[in-house]
């Protein structure tokens, strides 16, 4: 996944200007975030995915994937936000109905700490989380 670099304040500033959509950019750190370009936009979600996110940026597989299948991580295993500042700015916190199909659908894209208790531990214990998620959950 590559973008550019942008503090948590930057990115409000865009999407106020609408020069940033509020689903675009990409948590890398807890007040960081990548502006994903296009090719990087394009990975959906699933809440069974194939891949995910290791370090800051970097996709990596969970299992063997069949030529052809598209490639998709839960994006809420990167989703951890300042909710206080996101809400004083009067923005509300992104979130967007899940249609990804698979048998466990939660049906929304939340932050990880939405995440049913067992899927989250699932995720700590073999560390298939970025790395400040990792960070806050030791």
């Amino acid at each position: 996944m590559v973008g550019d670099i942008a503090t948590l304040d930057e990115l409000i500033v865009r999407v106020h200007a609408g020069a940033e959509a509020a689903s675009d950019p990409f948590q890398i750190e807890d007040d960081l975030f990548l502006d994903l370009e296009e090719t990087s936009r394009s990975f959906n979600h699933s809440c069974d995915p194939n891949v995910y996110v290791r370090g800051t940026h970097e996709l990596v597989a969970l299992r063997a994937i069949p030529r052809g299948e598209e490639i998709t991580y839960d994006y809420s295993t990167t989703m951890r936000y300042d909710e206080e500042k996101i809400l004083a700015s009067g923005h509300a916190l992104w979130t967007c109905p899940c249609l990804c199909g698979a048998r466990a659908c939660r049906g929304i894209i939340h932050e990880f700490k939405t995440l049913p208790q067992e899927r989250r531990a699932y995720y700590v214990a073999n560390r298939y989380l970025p790395d400040f998620m990792l960070r806050h959950h030791r």
